[in-house]
């Protein structure tokens, strides 16, 4: 599955732009922190990750479970 990065503007919550294809979740969120040029702090609310930097939003759909038969 691919992932992707949206960027949002932090106070309207518009669609800024997207960049990837990245592997998984884990990839993505180290290519948005060093797009951003700093080290991002991620929560998880759900099935997504967010990361804030102003003016910024960086959101990461999370990876489906792991099946472990």
């Amino acid at each position: 599955m691919d992932t992707y990065v949206t960027v949002l503007d932090l106070e309207s919550d518009a669609v800024l732009h997207r960049f990837g294809p990245f592997l998984n979740a884990s990839t993505a969120r180290v290519a948005a922190g060093a797009k951003a040029g700093r080290l991002l702090a991620w929560r998880k609310d759900g099935d997504l990750w967010r990361a804030e930097l102003a003016p910024h939003a960086y959101l990461v759909p999370a990876d489906p479970p792991i099946d472990q038969d």
